[in-house]
């Protein structure tokens, strides 16, 4: 399909989480499930069969022990409907149900680069996110239906796809350069997991829920969930994680916000890894070409987009720690450690009648969790390249490499611009990606010709194949401070620990000694025969029989 240069419509975009589930149901693309559901694995196990068949997005109208609470999937996974695989994507975006990956991604770098405008706020009275509230001892974390995904979870992950909200705490120094909403503070939205935190009966080590006989809750010596306390990750190289240390470094607990069920355009800037003292607002807010409604949290100075679902609101404690995890990762495997995490204390919910947690569950690919952190990461990573000047086209994240490729094309006539040899042009892409913030996302570079579009998994895999010489193609590079995401299963203990290393370039261009030589002819049926004979053929095809 020729790729076409779409608009993003912003009156189309959904308002609100639940207004893009209703339009997905008006589409046939959500299941209201009307049985109660469990959500000890049976929440998981219904999430992850539903994405592997391609089949509609569940939504679960009731679930065990979380009264006046209801889940759902969190967005983006794959449509079966013949032409709009991607109309989950789309729609959250406001453009036609049958765009295409790249066309997506088009128009959504053109909606961020515009201005960004200033928050609406709302009246706490009026907001929808502000309709119930526990505070004090009414907090109760075990009401909301966390689940346990994967069979051998160690917890109850109530944060799979929300917006971890955090702000820098008073008179940290702003840079110059910063963007943000505030001028005395970054406000940083990221998107990372969280469990309630829970005790194990010292005759249970295991951090993995006995086996039940049957679906539904453990019982006898399983884990005690604690009411009032959560425990995520607040790693250093993550924004959040560098926002936590300026809170630490001060000798104070942090504040933060976990807000549930935002809207779309704050849910597409979660996984974008913006710089640091860049605020996503600024982005989102550039993206509807309009201030998002907002409303200021109960117990500190974060605003919280009005429209959500669940706000839950806290402290990350400075010098206390607690177990967290494992947890079944996007590279769709379930490690079987756990670690040291700071504990957080939980003061304040708040939620909107009838509230829906949004869930997205990683496994084996296409999920949700890839389908937002793949096409986000790659576009932050071609503003990247594009502002290097280097002559590169597009990039992308194929979906089903589970974010451990990033595809990069370029100009055939890149020599010609550059005047580089293959080895020089190679460590300057290197370069540009594993400098930046972008460059903890993958370990992987594969860089490919023009006529090799990087939203095509059977073309890259082709050009892999076929154009990459297994020698003279391959480039390391562990001078960067990288090692991809670091939860790549084939890193080795040293790796992990060092926190760099296993950084690695293919190319897919002509190898040096044949740059600026005739490209071999590929053989389809686009490249390979007369432009008359192929249209004959086309307008022929349907009279003979064959399927459009």
């Amino acid at each position: 399909m020729k790729r076409r240069k779409l608009k993003i419509d912003v009156q189309k975009v959904p308002k609100s989480y639940r207004a893009y589930l209703e339009l997905l149901a008006s589409k046939g693309e959500v299941v209201a499930i009307p049985d109660e559901v469990d959500w000890y694995l049976e929440i998981g196990a219904i999430l992850r069969h539903a994405c592997e068949t391609e089949s509609p997005m569940p939504l679960f109208s009731k679930v065990k022990g979380a009264p006046g609470f209801r889940a759902a999937e969190m967005g983006p996974t794959v449509s079966r409907v013949p032409g709009k695989r991607w109309q989950r994507l789309a729609l959250m975006l406001g453009l036609p149900d049958d765009a295409q990956l790249l066309e997506i991604q088009d128009a959504f770098l053109d909606a961020i680069g515009q201005e960004p405008h200033p928050p609406v706020m709302v009246d706490p009275a009026t907001a929808p996110c502000k309709q119930n509230k526990w505070v004090g001892d009414q907090v109760d974390m075990t009401k909301i239906p966390a689940p346990i995904l994967h069979d051998g979870d160690g917890g109850r992950y109530f944060q799979t796809a929300g917006a971890i909200m955090v702000r820098t705490p008073p008179g940290e120094p702003v840079p110059e350069d910063a963007y943000t909403v505030d001028k005395d503070a970054w406000t940083n939205w990221s998107f990372s997991r969280a469990m309630i935190a829970g005790s194990r009966p010292q005759n249970n080590p295991t951090p993995k829920p006995p086996h039940a006989s049957s679906v539904g809750v453990p019982h006898g010596n399983g884990p005690h969930y604690s009411k009032n306390n959560i425990v995520g990750l607040w790693l250093p190289f993550q924004h959040n994680g560098m926002i936590y240390n300026m809170w630490t470094a001060q000798g104070k607990d942090c504040p933060f916000v976990i807000a549930l069920g935002v809207p779309p355009a704050v849910t597409m800037l979660l996984s974008a890894a913006p710089p640091a003292w860049h605020d996503e607002y600024n982005y989102a807010s550039a993206f509807l070409g309009h201030g998002i409604e907002m409303v200021k949290a109960e117990t500190c100075d974060v605003l919280v987009p009005a429209e959500c679902e669940i706000i839950i609101e806290g402290y990350v404690s400075a010098d206390k720690s607690v177990a967290e995890g494992p947890f079944g990762e996007f590279p769709g495997y379930l490690s079987n450690q756990s670690s040291l995490k700071p504990l957080a204390k939980i003061t304040c919910v708040t939620f909107r009648d009838e509230a829906i947690l949004p869930i997205c569950i990683p496994g084996i690919p296409i999920d949700s969790t890839l389908m937002l952190g793949c096409f986000c990461l790659s576009a932050t990573a071609r503003v990247y390249f594009e502002k290097s000047g280097l002559p590169i086209i597009d990039c992308f994240s194929p979906l089903e490499a589970s974010s451990h490729w990033l595809v990069i094309r370029v100009r055939d006539d890149w020599h010609k611009i550059t005047g580089m040899t293959v080895k020089a042009f190679i460590d300057k892409i290197a370069e540009v990606f594993w400098t930046n913030h972008i460059g903890k996302t993958t370990a992987k570079l594969i860089i490919v010709g023009e006529d090799i579009p990087p939203d095509d998994s059977n073309k890259v895999t082709w050009a892999l194949a076929t154009r990459n010489n297994p020698v003279q193609g391959v480039f390391h590079y562990p001078q960067y401070d990288s090692d991809g995401t670091g939860l790549q299963i084939y890193l080795d203990v040293a790796t992990k620990l060092r926190g760099r290393g296993g950084l690695v370039a293919y190319s897919c261009l002509q190898i040096q000694q044949q740059v600026n030589q005739p490209l071999e002819q590929v053989l389809s049926f686009a490249t390979n025969y007369p432009l008359p004979l192929q249209e004959k053929i086309k307008s022929k095809w349907s009279e003979w029989g064959f399927e459009r």
